[in-house]
């Protein structure tokens, strides 16, 4: 066992989700200002590129200077401020569904803080699993290898605006993302949470033979064996760290899976993709999604 690879649990999961950038811009707020972002179902990236502020999220409130990095996942309503305690309004309508970058003046004539903001979309299999390892703010300050040469890089393609640099900026926003999170998630976790699962490596090897090979027929104690754990103390420590029992996590994979297939591969047979996801048929693949998702994969493939 000591010398099998660590598991990697992050890139089975990367491997199913797709970021797309839907708004990016470039903002410029001058003292004093405030604003209010209402819940939505993106993924906000906030970098600093001069200046400071506050943001308000879950009655936690963080100072924000250049080279920092908020990226706030869950997309709860939040506040940014140029000091605490500063009024805040609503924010202001967000630019048309086909125009990516902007760029923004807003507040008055006091000190500036200018920030690059992005809402990116999460969509894909891992995304469930991938939100549940992230805290509702994760903040990342200046200085961190790796991250601030990505930074470097997109703050000149924002400040040269070259032919071309829409698009690059957008994807250099998206790998920020991925950046982020791995950053993130290289901090200690919180004992119990399902990041501890992560970090537990029986759990993870667990973990990331679902991931990687869902189509195998796995049971209980073939988990149990991957993880190098007898059948019961897997069992509880899975359940203890991961929220559900080995098989239900499994299942709700698996059916992650299949949903993606059956929206984005049209082409693909139900009883191709029930053999993509460790079901012996398409009568108990077809069974088991109507179960667990509440509609026949015929159904859930034709909606919109």
């Amino acid at each position: 066992m000591r010398d099998r690879p660590a598991p990697d649990v992050l890139t089975a999961v990367l491997r199913h989700i797709r970021i797309t950038t839907g708004h990016l811009g470039r903002i410029e707020l001058g003292a004093p200002w405030g604003v209010r972002v209402a819940a939505h179902d993106t993924v906000s990236l906030h970098h600093v590129l001069a200046g400071e502020g506050w943001l308000t999220c879950g009655g936690d409130e963080i100072a924000v200077r250049p080279g920092d990095l908020v990226i706030l996942a869950h997309g709860v309503p939040y506040e940014l401020r140029h000091q605490p305690g500063a009024p805040v309004t609503d924010e202001p309508a967000r630019p048309r569904p086909d125009t990516l970058s902007v760029r923004r003046r807003y507040g008055g004539p006091g000190p500036r803080t200018v920030l690059l903001c992005a809402d990116l979309d999460v969509a894909g299999a891992g995304r469930a699993s991938l939100m549940r390892a992230l805290p509702p703010v994760v903040h990342l300050a200046g200085g961190v290898p790796g991250l601030d040469a990505l930074l470097d890089l997109l703050r000149h393609e924002v400040r040269t605006a070259r032919p071309g640099a829409d698009l690059v900026v957008a994807r250099l926003t998206e790998l920020l993302l991925v950046q982020g999170i791995r950053t993130e998630l290289e901090r200690p976790a919180t004992p119990g949470s399902w990041r501890a699962a992560l970090a537990d490596e029986n759990i993870a090897r667990a973990l990331d033979a679902m991931y990687t090979a869902p189509e195998r027929p796995w049971t209980l104690a073939g988990l149990a064996r991957t993880a190098g754990l007898g059948r019961t103390t897997f069992a509880a420590r899975f359940r203890e760290l991961v929220g559900e029992t080995p098989i239900a996590h499994l299942t709700a994979w698996r059916m992650a899976l299949a949903g993606d297939l059956l929206r984005d591969q049209p082409s693909v047979t139900l009883a191709d993709i029930a053999t993509r996801v460790g079901y012996a048929d398409e009568f108990a693949f077809s069974t088991a999604f109507h179960r667990e998702v509440g509609t026949p994969p015929g159904t859930y493939r034709r909606s919109p």
